[in-house]
């Protein structure tokens, strides 16, 4: 009966409800960051530090290697930036999953289940990561300098191709908080996905036939970090535009299932 209540009046809430919720908890998040100053000074520097090693690290091995799988040191540097920059906007929009096991063993999922509004806009929306918002500043601007010859039509399906991966990267972590729910194991769901993630920082195509069929067509991670930067650079068939678009529909549709399903499993910490 709760679930069909949630329903219900999902189909009354405006979305700009959900702008204004998502706008509180930023600025709640924003509040805490600057209560501890110094610490948050110290990991936007960390942040930045470990990402100029990163760089360091991959100009070294472009520089005896003119070319990896085919993709020029400016094409391969592209696919980094563009990787960081998916990543932390998952990072930055999804942060509250990191907590979500801590509610369901503490009872606390109780307490957003019976809110009048989505559980899983809750769920994953609860924390926003804005110590990500320098480096992610730095990464856009490092792009800019890139001075890609892009046309128009490559960037816009830059932007699809993005979107696209945005689906997939919320429909991931609405698979993990749904195991969350059934298992209460979150952190090990979660950090799977960031580790098999990282393969990305370089494309794909680097990789053997197996491995690439795997980040592909079972966990969508090629899709996610190595399409954005081929149709940016207009190397991605549209063969690949339809069937990314499609996969990022259907995944979203199976994971917000899960989630239903998971609710139905859901045994309440007053139960």
């Amino acid at each position: 009966m709760a679930l069909q209540a949630y329903k219900r009046y999902l189909k009354n809430m405006k979305i700009s409800k959900y702008i204004k919720i998502w706008l509180r908890t930023t600025s709640l998040s924003m509040e805490t960051y600057l209560s501890t100053r110094g610490s948050s000074i110290m990991f936007i520097f960390g942040k930045l530090i470990r990402f100029s090693f990163f760089i360091i690290s991959l100009l070294i091995v472009l520089g005896k290697n003119k070319e990896i799988a085919g993709f020029s040191t400016q094409q391969i540097i592209t696919f980094f930036l563009i990787f960081n920059v998916l990543d932390i906007l998952g990072q930055l929009f999804f942060r509250g999953i990191y907590w979500f096991r801590q509610r369901v063993v503490t009872g606390g999922f109780d307490l957003i289940l019976v809110k009048p509004v989505s559980p899983i806009f809750q769920v994953l929306t609860s924390r926003t990561d804005l110590l990500d918002m320098p480096l992610l500043v730095v990464i856009v601007w490092m792009l800019i300098r890139q001075n890609l010859n892009i046309s128009l039509s490559n960037f816009l399906l830059f932007i699809l191709i993005v979107f696209c991966g945005l689906i997939l990267i919320t429909a991931i972590h609405v698979m993990v908080a749904s195991i969350g729910v059934i298992t209460t194991e979150v952190d090990h769901a979660i950090w799977i996905y960031r580790d098999l993630s990282l393969l990305a920082r370089v494309p794909v195509d680097i990789y053997v036939g197996g491995l690439r069929a795997f980040l592909t067509f079972i966990l969508p991670i090629a899709i996610i970090f190595t399409f954005p930067a081929k149709a940016l650079m207009g190397i991605l068939s549209w063969q690949w535009v339809v069937y990314s678009m499609f996969f990022a529909l259907a995944f979203l549709f199976l994971s917000l299932k899960f989630w239903n399903f998971a609710l139905t499993k859901y045994s309440s910490a007053s139960s």
